[in-house]
């Protein structure tokens, strides 16, 4: 299994380039009978229009090493209204337990499909967890997918995103973020943090920040994710 695991990172680096969208680091840990009530939106300001993409979904655990997640994914421009961009279904694996070898490893299948094309795409991605320090966390996402449909060109792609995580409390911790695909190069800063609710209860967040790397990416990037976890 984790000869195939580095592999399969080995061929995501050697092939940098996919359509990630810059919606967030996935991490690979699953907590069993865990329900989820998501809501993420990524603002791209585009030359002289900005577009919102937005996310809703909901999920839940069904074992300790399996979680499962569908979406509802939208599209919006600025003071032109909004319409159904598609859907999307992961299936999340985590592969070891926390702290049993040098990084902590999980896989993520993705399937989507748009509303008013005929678009589909297929994905999966290996999710690296590191504890660098006890004050440091790095993160890292290789993922290789397959788009195909009748109104577009088939085609592979693959895609990195990075996020190295300073642990100053439980509920605030500040990080830096990179993007690497065929649509951006980006990186910024990040903040994450988690809210506790109740002993079975909580809300995790993030907002991050990212500026284009190249002339091809927008120069400005705002993504912003909220959890209901119980």
């Amino acid at each position: 299994m984790y000869r195939y695991a580095l592999f399969l990172t080995v061929a995501c680096i050697w092939s940098m380039s996919a359509k990630a969208e810059l919606n967030r680091v996935y991490h690979p840990y699953v907590e069993q009978h865990e329900r989820e009530i998501e809501y993420g939106a990524v603002w791209r300001d585009v030359t002289d229009q900005s577009i919102l993409l937005q996310r809703a979904g909901i999920g839940y655990a069904w074992s300790e090493h399996w979680f499962g997640e569908v979406y509802l994914l939208t599209e919006s421009i600025t003071h032109e209204g909004e319409k159904i961009r598609g859907y999307e279904a992961e299936i999340k694996w985590q592969m070891t337990e926390q702290g049993e070898y040098w990084a902590d490893w999980g896989l993520l299948l993705e399937a989507g499909s748009a509303h008013d094309i005929s678009r589909k795409e297929l994905a999966i991605g290996l999710l690296i967890e590191k504890e660098i320090t006890p004050a440091w966390i790095g993160t890292m996402n290789f993922f290789a997918e397959y788009e195909f449909g009748n109104d577009i060109k088939d085609e592979f792609e693959t895609a990195l995103r990075a996020q190295f995580r300073y642990r100053y409390s439980y509920a605030f911790e500040p990080a830096i973020e990179l993007y690497l695909d065929d649509q951006d190069w980006a990186a910024g800063p990040a903040f994450t943090g988690i809210q506790k609710i109740s002993p079975k209860k909580q809300m995790r967040w993030e907002l991050g920040w990212l500026f284009g790397l190249d002339a091809d990416t927008p120069a400005n990037s705002i993504h912003f994710g909220l959890e209901f976890e119980f």
